[in-house]
């Protein structure tokens, strides 16, 4: 009798698994489908897949972002109408930088760091020279789509900042 017991309790955990590790959008056994368009823009421009800023080291020279959560196509990239649009349940969608210079680092993100999140289906961010420590040389953006523990399910393209000098 305990070795029956013992088989039932095994089965109930084998079968309850992929039930709790899917409850939330997150986990390997998760269906997470969609994409994150991340583009940038300088001074009003239009919005870029990549940049190429010079560096004044005794001015601040900022520079927009935005990541859009899987646009439909055709549709214009607006960050503050894509912002009304929800995440899938349970995620939140992260800015990351390579290297991490001032960004804040993170264990699940070895070689990047963390710049700001967002639990809407756009992320802007104004940024400039002081989150790359003021420096020359090309810094990488990307924005994820993370679960509650913190899992990246989906990754952006990876979106170029070169900083040069004058």
């Amino acid at each position: 009798m305990p070795r029956a017991l013992l088989a039932l309790l095994a089965a109930s955990a084998v079968l309850a698994t992929p039930l709790a590790s899917g409850a939330y959008a997150g986990g390997k056994s998760s269906a997470v489908t969609g994409t994150i368009t991340l583009r940038a823009k300088f001074h009003g421009g239009l919005w870029k897949k990549s940049l190429y800023i010079k560096l004044v080291k005794l001015r601040l020279t900022d520079f927009t972002l935005c990541a859009i959560w899987t646009r439909p196509a055709g549709e214009t990239f607006d960050c503050e109408l894509a912002s009304k649009r929800q995440l899938p349940e349970g995620t939140i969608m992260r800015l990351e930088q390579s290297p991490v210079a001032k960004a804040v680092k993170r264990p699940e993100s070895p070689g990047w760091g963390m710049l700001g999140a967002s639990p809407d289906a756009a992320l802007g961010a104004v940024l400039s020279n002081l989150v790359s420590g003021n420096r020359v040389g090309t810094f990488k953006y990307r924005v994820t789509l993370r679960d509650r523990s913190n899992q990246l399910l989906v990754a952006s393209n990876t979106l170029s900042v070169v900083w040069h000098s004058p």
